[in-house]
Parts: C-alpha cells; sequence; structure tokens
C-alpha cells in the first residue's frame, strides 16, 4: 500500500504506466489503503497537468473509494474538460452513481409487505408455465387475466398477502413503458421509473433507501443500456439508487430480440421487490440435489386435494416438500416417506421437523419399486428423474406406475410428474388406474406432464 501511494503521488511523467496503475489498484484497495488512498487521489485528480488517460483513470478510482471528498472532485469537474473528453464525462458519470450507492450501504432497506399497493395497479405472478391454472385456482377471484407462464391480479392487498398462494415463482408490479425504438431504451426505462406515481409507489412500499437493479430478459448483460439507464434514472429522480449488490427491487424489462444487434422492448417493465421476506417455505431447513421446487410439491399438494383420511406415501421423497404441502393443505392420518438416498431421508426428517409433522410422519429408507406401506390413499411424488431419463429409467418408470396400482386402496390417487408419459400411461392403464387430469409443465427447460390418476372403486 505505501509502494502504491507514493506512486499515486509522483509526477505521471516519470513512470507514467506505473502511475496510471496505482491509480487503479488504490481504487481497488480503497477499504485497506483508507483515507490515505481517498487524498492521493483528490491530489492527483486537483493536478492541472494531469494526462487524460490518467484522469479517466483516478475518476474511476474516485468514484470506488466514495467519501465527501471524491464526490466533490467529481462533481466539480470543468464541464469544458468533461465536453472535450467524453470517455472522461462516461467515466466520471459512473463514478458518481458508484460513489453515491456506496454512501448509502449502512443504511438498511427492505420492502414493506403490510403496505397496501394502489388499487389502479397490476401485479404479474409468473409460475412454471403449464401451472397457470393452478395458480389462478389457489388466487380465486383475484385472478383478473392468465397468460402462458403468468397470473395478474389487480392492487388492492398489501404485498404480504400474495404469500396466500404456494405456486407462483415471482411477484412483479407492472408499470407502463412508453413506446419508442431500441436506441432510445435506458431513457424509455427511466421515464417508466422516474414518474411521479413510481416514484411515490416505492417510496411507500419501501423502509429505507430505495435501491434497484435493472435486468433485461432476454437479450445477455447489455452492461452499457444498464449504465445509461442508471445515469438517466439519477438525474430524473435521485432518490432511486442503483446498486445491483444490496438492490430492494429488481426491474425487469422482457426483451424480444429481433437481432442481435437490436433487441426491442415490450410494452411494461416489471417492479419485483427483493429484499420481501417469503414466509411460505420456511420449512426448508434441509435440501438435496434434484429435490422439488416447492412451487412445484404445492402444485402437487393442490391437485391431489385433502381427505382427512390420507395415508399419504412419497415413495421418492427428497426433501420431503410434497409431503409436507399436502400436510399444509388439510389433515391426513399419516405421512410415509421414503427413498434409496440416505442424504435424502435426513433432509426429510429435517424439514418434516420444522413444520411440525413429525409426530405423523414415517421416514424410511425402501426401494419404490417394491416397499408397499399399508393402506395408502394418496400417492404423491416427483420422481428424480428430470433430465437423466436414459437407459432403463423410463421402464422403472413403467414398473412403478403399475406398483403404485397395486399399492393404492379402491379410491386411491396417484398425483406425480412423468417425463415420459406415452409410456406411462401405457402402464398406469394396463394396471387398472384411470387419469383423471395431466397437464404438461415446464421443468426448467424440459417439459414433463404433472398427472393425476385413480384407482376405480370396486
Amino acid at each position: 500500500a505505501a509502494r502504491l501511494l507514493a506512486l499515486a503521488g509522483a509526477r505521471p511523467a516519470g513512470a507514467p504506466r506505473a502511475t496510471r496503475a496505482a491509480y487503479v489498484a488504490l481504487g481497488k484497495l480503497g477499504e485497506v489503503c483508507g483515507d490515505a488512498a481517498r487524498e492521493a487521489l483528490c491530489a492527483a485528480w486537483d493536478r492541472a497537468d494531469l494526462p487524460p488517460d490518467h484522469r479517466r483513470a483516478v475518476a474511476e478510482a474516485l468514484g470506488k473509494v466514495g467519501g465527501d471528498a471524491a464526490r466533490a472532485r467529481l462533481d466539480g469537474a470543468a464541464p469544458a474538460v468533461l465536453d472535450a473528453d467524453p470517455e472522461l464525462r462516461r467515466r466520471r458519470d459512473r463514478a458518481i452513481l458508484m460513489s453515491e450507492r456506496d454512501a448509502t450501504r449502512d443504511a438498511a432497506s427492505r420492502v414493506r409487505g403490510d403496505v397496501a399497493t394502489p388499487a389502479d395497479v397490476t401485479i404479474v405472478l409468473r409460475c412454471r408455465t403449464g401451472l397457470e391454472g393452478v395458480l389462478a385456482d389457489e388466487l380465486g377471484a383475484r385472478a383478473a387475466r392468465v397468460t402462458p407462464g403468468a397470473v395478474r391480479v389487480p392492487g388492492g392487498a398489501p404485498l404480504g398477502a400474495l404469500f396466500a398462494a404456494r405456486t407462483w415463482l415471482t411477484a412483479g408490479i407492472e408499470r407502463a413503458l412508453p413506446p419508442g425504438p431500441a436506441d432510445t431504451l435506458p431513457a424509455r426505462i427511466a421515464a417508466a421509473l422516474a414518474a411521479p406515481d413510481t416514484r411515490a409507489l416505492l417510496a411507500a412500499l419501501t423502509d429505507g433507501p430505495i435501491r434497484w437493479r435493472l435486468q433485461l430478459a432476454g437479450a445477455g448483460h447489455q452492461r452499457a443500456v444498464v449504465w445509461r439507464t442508471a445515469q438517466a434514472v439519477r438525474a430524473a429522480a435521485p432518490e432511486l439508487l442503483n446498486d445491483p449488490t444490496r438492490t430492494t427491487w429488481d426491474v425487469v424489462v422482457e426483451l424480444e430480440t429481433r437481432r442481435a444487434s437490436a433487441p426491442a422492448a415490450v410494452g411494461a417493465l416489471e417492479l419485483r421487490p427483493r429484499r420481501l421476506d417469503d414466509p411460505r417455505f420456511a420449512y426448508r431447513v434441509a435440501d438435496v440435489p434434484a429435490a422439488s421446487h416447492p412451487t412445484i410439491a404445492a402444485a402437487l399438494a393442490r391437485l391431489a386435494e385433502v381427505r382427512p383420511d390420507d395415508v399419504v406415501w412419497d415413495p421418492f421423497c427428497g426433501s420431503g416438500a410434497e409431503l409436507i404441502e399436502r400436510a399444509r393443505l388439510g389433515p391426513c392420518a399419516r405421512l410415509v416417506a421414503t427413498d434409496l438416498d440416505d442424504r435424502a431421508l435426513d433432509a426429510a426428517r429435517a424439514n418434516l421437523a420444522a413444520a411440525g409433522l413429525t409426530d405423523r410422519a414415517t421416514v424410511a429408507r425402501a426401494d419404490a419399486l417394491v416397499h408397499a406401506p399399508p393402506g395408502v390413499t394418496l400417492i404423491i411424488t416427483n420422481p428424480p428423474l428430470g433430465r437423466r431419463v436414459r437407459g432403463d429409467a423410463p421402464a422403472l418408470l413403467e414398473r412403478f406406475a403399475a406398483h403404485a396400482a397395486r399399492v393404492l386402496v379402491p379410491g386411491g390417487r396417484l398425483v406425480w410428474i412423468t417425463p415420459v408419459p406415452r409410456r406411462t400411461e401405457r402402464a398406469a392403464r394396463h394396471a387398472g388406474l384411470r387419469r383423471t387430469s395431466t397437464r404438461t409443465v415446464d421443468l426448467g427447460g424440459y417439459p414433463a406432464d404433472l398427472e393425476r390418476w385413480e384407482r376405480p372403486r370396486g
């Protein structure tokens, strides 16, 4: 650090490359060097003979070390100097953004889930494609419009009320995006964020500094667009702090790319709360690879329906999410979790205990193709095959479908996910099961069928 400070204090003419590298390093090591780094960089900035490439490096470093003195230098840059060096202006503006956001990093910020949203806003709840109907059923009368992978509801209730539905992945408040060509996207996003009603909305729903991060879905990183947007927002609404590291709100803009060089934005953006505690799956204290996502488990449980006398078996229990989600919907007689993976069994035990279900649950190591718990009225499971469906895996699923028909009592149900529905359908029908519902669901890039089968009575 001492050598860097000495280099930064030297005249650039002596060792220009080393001196410039010292400026860059001091910016990265500002926390280590403390005030000494800031003082050395400020002194360098004040030099009238500082070469242009050095001044650019110092501008970036000042943004990283932050502090009142650094911001004063950056804000006080002579307009004539900036006009003569557009690259310096760009780096100076970026440095100011970084310095301002770092100045508030110690202040806590969260989204308030107890404040009612305006009645005239629209909230979009996104889910796995194929589960829109399940989510709309959860939302009941609030579901206003269903589109692929999303259900929209009107505002008027607190964001925390959305957690009554368990099958959505993200929630966002829609805001209109002004129309225009692709090259005006930063200005259009900034106009939407700086609109008076958007600023008032964010202020009402945020406790602490309003931090935001831009996500351009469907067009890669687009860093130039992100920085131009951040600069435009700062100019129009300085209370909105662009902070990708400690963001409070994700600003998501869906893009459709007609050409690689010309992404075009659709007509809306979403304000997605990042720092809003989601209590829905607090029981997940343990997990294992390939375990079901809890929203998938919640969808399976909802399609299974509630019968108070249910003896529920998950033969591929993973971390136990399906059994827990079923128990949360209503009473049941007993829960049976089996798996061949000891890590899964340990995770299931921990999660069942966290959910307060230990007294009703049995967890044991067992083969799903052989084990036959007595009195099973519901089999609910997501076999851990997914992308690995190859070799003899489809045949194993066929064998399991036939075995499930033998295990279920008359009137019992099999609710599961199969990645090879044509093959398992033949096996299930041949074993005497009757399919009552099916839907294709996107499981993170590959399709599988979520099905409900019943064993007829009599």
